[in-house]
């Protein structure tokens, strides 16, 4: 699915300090900086926020809607995400205000579907509010397996919890490979989420759409994406063995058949977010992804990639070392780590789509054999 490029955008936000809450928030600074006039955070009035400004910025940061609605947005963008999708109390005053003054709002929550009082309000001021989370619910698409058929060569970030930096990862290697000339690869981005739509401007919300036909759109997307490109870089939700989205991300899983994964992970989180439940080691959680998808296609774990915004330098490059030598495998922070890092973890991908015409052949042999 496609949907509009929205810009002169006002990103509104809770507590600048947690960036997994204000995870909207992040990727439109990461990767749309130049369309973000402003981010809001009403919680408190300051200046400066150092993780937000080493960002993006040239991106001020303001106190109030009206403060931005001066600046000239034309769109506030709610920019955090909430376990189950509702709109924090805190923020509502911002977003009425901007109802009121006739500027749209973009939102990825659940909750906009059915807030009364949003509807209502945009109803009688004349403005849009748009759901990022809005799915096709009229088509019913079932998945057969034949992502397994496309020419491009699947790869899915996958990861070890919510919240964990599986869009950033995709994200910033498919716009490293298609950045790299030299080795004539092209990469396409298949976005899964609200955020991913909102940065690119297509996909669908699989965490929104009928539990029965999740993997049929994932499918479907990965299909309509295999116009040419090397390489597909399939956006990864969630984690297998989370307790309340683990569904989503077995439904990526089947619908996407990816070739190679990428498993992303915060070294700093213990515990899966929301839960007491103890993050199990990373080889565990290869096995797992390895053998959840092996009865269809056999997809590997090839690259680690690391989330350490929390660290400090030397603990990050350390935690990097470390679980390349607990996995065996190449590992590296994209963001901190900037093009190298983005380089450690697309070099096994390389490789793969240079393997390209074998696979051809054998897809082929397959669905003879059928």
């Amino acid at each position: 699915m496609s949907a509009p490029i929205y810009r002169k955008l006002g990103v509104l936000i809770e507590d600048a300090r947690d960036l997994y809450r204000n995870k909207t928030a992040m990727a439109l600074l990461r990767f749309r900086p130049e369309d973000v006039l402003c981010v809001i955070d009403p919680t408190r009035t300051h200046d400066e926020d150092e993780i937000l400004h080493n960002v993006a910025p040239q991106v001020p940061i303001l106190a109030d809607v009206s403060e931005a609605i001066e600046l000239g947005i034309e769109w506030l963008v709610v920019g955090v995400v909430t376990p189950g999708g509702f709109m924090p109390e805190i923020l509502r005053p911002q977003v009425y205000a901007a109802i009121r003054a006739r500027i749209g709002v973009i939102t990825g929550l659940h909750q906009s579907f059915q807030d009364p009082n949003l509807i209502a309000l945009s109803a009688r001021y004349a403005v849009e509010v748009v759901n990022l989370r809005k799915t096709p619910e009229y088509e019913r698409v079932i998945a057969t397996g034949k992502a397994r058929g496309t020419r491009a060569r699947r790869v899915m970030t996958v990861g070890t919890d919510a919240n964990i930096g599986k869009t950033t990862a995709a994200l910033s290697i498919e716009r490293f490979i298609n950045a790299e000339r030299p080795r004539r690869k092209k990469a396409a981005f298949v976005s899964t989420s609200q955020d991913g739509r909102l940065v690119t401007g297509r996909g669908v919300a699989i965490d929104r759409v009928i539990a029965d036909f999740a993997a049929g759109w994932t499918e479907r997307l990965v299909l309509e994406a295999d116009t040419g490109a090397d390489l597909l870089i399939i956006e990864g939700q969630n984690s297998v063995l989370s307790p309340y989205s683990g569904g989503t991300a077995l439904s990526l899983l089947h619908g996407a058949c990816p070739d190679a994964m990428i498993l992303c992970h915060n070294p700093t989180r213990t515990q899966l977010r929301h839960t007491d439940v103890p993050i199990p080691p990373l080889t565990d959680y290869i096995k797992v992804y390895e053998a959840l998808i092996a009865p269809l296609h056999r997809g590997k774990v090839v690259a680690i990639s690391l989330n350490t915004v929390e660290m400090d330098e030397r603990s990050a490059l350390a935690a990097i070392k470390a679980v390349a030598k607990a996995t065996g495998l190449p590992c590296a922070d994209p963001i901190r780590q900037g093009s190298e890092g983005c380089r450690i973890l697309a070099e096994p991908l390389y490789a793969l789509a240079s393997a390209k015409p074998a696979r051809a052949k054998r897809v082929a042999t397959a669905a003879k054999g059928r």
